[in-house]
């Protein structure tokens, strides 16, 4: 902090020193606004950044899904159709078939045949349970239940439902009896020790597979929940001699759906970049010094910053090269099994006008939609294919017609990310807008030179402040001595 010395010579030191230092503090003001809009330019660049990430990694992910882009569906129909229910998923064969549900999966049981005699509140030790080392050990199916010598029936129950026996237990405080059921359906018994068994009065009754007619085969699975060919098949109730016929096809509108959500997001990440390399830049608008902060309100700061910030990212280079990387992926074909199939050409969407930049727009729907019921692995292919070229300039191009637009748009994206990281110390994996910077980038590099010197010239300042208040104290005391002298002169 500089020194200060005031004296009686009616000196406005602190103002001089201040008129002073204006011109002086020309060069670290400079500095700060050059820091400053670095800093601005950085977390523009971080905004950016997480759009693109999450884009690649959320939006462009989800979309390569088989049951968002080959999404199939399955129905049911026939004199059974209420015994069983469907879902397909993405590996499911388009086709019919036939099911018939003779028995139910079932599962094994204990249930006391008679009371206890005592609620859940007794000790089990009332039931005639002899501790052993300070605890009670039931077992089920092959696992050991322990519970401490003065548990109560309760505490029994709450422990059973808690191991790994597989066991649901429940106790009845009216009827006084315990049942025991199987987690699981399918053939078996709950084996338990001969103690424990009679002590409750349990009687054991054996779980059952479930027996259907699959397209004239007789079969049995351990659950009423099942997979055949790709559809989950649950078994609702028993219709022996009836038959349930299950219907798959391609669901045409949710894979419609999901192009026209892709589309959607799409244009919303092209015309955020298009509008950053092609924002106005005020050059006459600055960031603001503390001095000039302090005459203005803040509303008007904030106005101010506003034109100050805009144009930051102009024609910059990453992103410009990301929007043509982007339009050339759009542009390019995709050979799926030796045919070229094309977005604009054979899919129904085309790309708007030249003021919006590039955007899509699915202008015939029923052309999309024929071309999905027509082939839908094909569709699904121009999407999603991976490339099986492997020279790195090649398979990430996004000319490469060997790889899906979803890839292609993937690879270019990031690219993009990859040179915002090296450029301003972008987070690569996170799409978090507050994600620390890493210090090693390009701007990383500017700012730590920047606050060396901001340092340095703030430290010099701050010494040369120092002199002239000392230079004025000086100043001021020999004026103070020639008036003091003058005064004993002259008798005044």
């Amino acid at each position: 902090m500089p020194i200060r010395i005031s004296g009686f010579s009616g000196l406005d030191i602190d103002t001089l020193v201040s008129d002073l230092m204006k011109a002086k503090r020309a060069p670290l003001d400079s500095l700060n606004q050059q820091k400053t809009k670095l800093e601005w330019q950085r977390e523009q660049y971080r905004s950016i950044n997480a759009r693109l990430v999450d884009f690649r990694n959320n939006k462009l992910f989800n979309y390569s899904l088989s049951n968002a882009i080959n999404a199939k569906k399955a129905t049911v129909g026939g004199e059974a159709a209420s015994a069983v229910s469907v879902k397909a998923n993405s590996s499911a064969l388009t086709g019919a078939m036939t099911i018939q549900v003779n028995r139910l999966a079932t599962a094994a049981s204990a249930v006391s045949t008679e009371g206890v005699g005592k609620t859940s509140s007794a000790q089990l030790t009332e039931l005639g349970f002899t501790p052993s080392g300070g605890n009670i050990t039931v077992t089920l199916n092959g696992k050991d239940v322990k519970v401490d010598e003065d548990a109560t029936i309760a505490d029994l129950v709450k422990a059973i439902n808690a191991s790994d026996a597989g066991v649901t237990a429940y106790f009845d405080d009216v009827a006084k009896k315990l049942s025991l059921l199987s987690r699981k359906t399918g053939d078996g018994d709950i084996t338990m020790d001969a103690d424990f068994k009679s002590k409750f009065k349990l009687e054991t009754s054996s779980g059952k597979n479930a027996e259907v007619v699959i397209n004239g085969i007789t079969t049995e699975r351990e659950s009423n929940t099942f997979t055949v060919n790709g559809v989950e098949i649950t078994l609702n109730s028993e219709a022996p001699g009836k038959t349930a016929v299950i219907n798959v096809t391609t669901d045409t509108d949710k894979i419609v759906d999901t192009i026209k959500t892709f589309i959607n997001e799409y244009n919303s990440l092209i015309d955020l970049l298009n509008k950053k390399v092609s924002e106005q830049r005020y050059r006459e608008y600055g960031p603001l010094t503390a001095d000039q902060k302090k005459e203005m309100k803040e509303s008007e700061i904030e106005l101010w910053e506003e034109k100050a910030k805009s144009g930051l990212l102009r024609n910059d280079a990453a992103l410009t090269s990301l929007i043509n990387d982007l339009r050339i992926a759009i542009y390019t074909s995709v050979n799926v099994n030796g045919k070229d199939y094309n977005l604009l050409r054979d899919l129904g969407i085309e790309t708007g006008t030249w003021e919006q930049k590039g955007k899509l727009i699915l202008k015939n729907e029923d052309q999309l939609r024929a071309a999905i019921e027509a082939d839908p692995d094909a569709v699904m292919a121009f999407f999603t294919k991976q490339t099986t070229v492997t020279d790195p300039d090649i398979k990430d191009s996004p000319t490469n017609t060997d790889n899906g637009l979803f890839s292609r748009l993937s690879a270019a994206v990031m690219r993009a990310i990859d040179l915002l990281a090296a450029k301003a110390g972008t987070n690569r994996f996170s799409e978090d807008e507050t994600a620390a910077f890493s210090p090693n980038s390009y701007i990383g590099e500017q700012l730590r030179q920047l606050e060396m010197r901001i340092a340095d010239t703030t430290k010099r300042l701050n010494e040369m402040e120092s002199r002239y208040f000392l230079q004025f104290a000086a100043m001021e005391a020999a004026v103070t001595r020639y008036m003091a002298l003058s005064s004993s002169l002259f008798g005044v």
